[in-house]
């Protein structure tokens, strides 16, 4: 029976590991000790075979049990980072509990509705000889449309939630999206700054999101926190 090379198989152990890393590590591990048995008996084999004239050279032969050591110590770094990471997001949803009740600026174009009022910011970078504002609904249809301040810098705006016929719409999600031109007829989409207070927080597929009625912001959105919501008064005593 023909024996096939230590190195081959080697090198073929290091090819799936690289596509076990998408897979669980405890997937790794169990394929590797199943490969380390192969490993063990391919070597006693190689080992009972070699030519007496001709033996197994001492230095290949611990490269090759340090080739297969690496291997392991490879799959066991990659649990320790998957243990990190998820230590991570530990305490960044532990750190995101401290926004709850916080008004927070974030950097988006989606606003959220509450009270018939919502307010944002836009900037320009630019004088525009025409700049317009648009509002769409959460299924992407314009409700308002209206001219945008025209100079260069940051400009606040508060939308009282009515539509281009004057009608009061529903609290919920909204995008704003600001276009302008300048003198040369040059296109510029503005940026926008919503702002919100944090009524929640979660992690989805290992990252935090602060919630904001039913927005769902990344946490490394927030450019700005700005105020706690206020504090309810102290109880008064009570008589002696």
């Amino acid at each position: 029976m023909e024996i096939p090379n230590i190195s081959d198989t080697l090198d073929k152990l290091r090819t799936e590991n690289a596509a076990a890393n998408s897979k669980s590590t405890g997937n790794a591990l169990g394929n590797l000790s199943e490969t380390y048995d192969n490993f063990l008996l391919l070597l006693t084999k190689q080992l009972q075979n070699q030519d007496p004239l001709s033996p197994m050279d001492t230095a290949e032969f611990t490269q090759q049990l340090v080739s297969f050591a690496s291997v392991e110590q490879m799959i066991q770094s990659n649990d320790r980072l998957d243990q990190l990471i998820s230590l991570q997001s530990s305490t960044n949803a532990y750190a995101a509990a401290s926004f709850l009740g916080t008004e927070v600026a974030v950097a988006s174009d989606e606003v959220m509705l509450t009270d018939g009022e919502a307010r944002f910011d836009y900037t320009l970078d630019t004088n525009a000889t025409k700049a317009t504002l648009s509002i769409y609904n959460s299924n992407n249809q314009l409700v308002m449309l209206m001219e945008a301040d025209r100079t260069v810098g940051n400009h606040k705006a508060l939308w009282d939630g009515t539509d281009y016929f004057g009608n009061q719409l529903p609290d919920g999600e909204y995008r704003v999206a600001v276009a302008y031109e300048d003198s040369q007829g040059k296109s510029y989409t503005a940026d926008v700054t919503t702002y919100g207070v944090v009524d929640g927080a979660e992690i989805v597929d290992g990252q935090v999101l602060l919630n904001i009625g039913t927005l769902r912001i990344p946490l490394d959105s927030v450019t700005r926190i700005l105020k706690s919501a206020a504090e309810p008064p102290p109880a008064e005593d009570e008589a002696a």
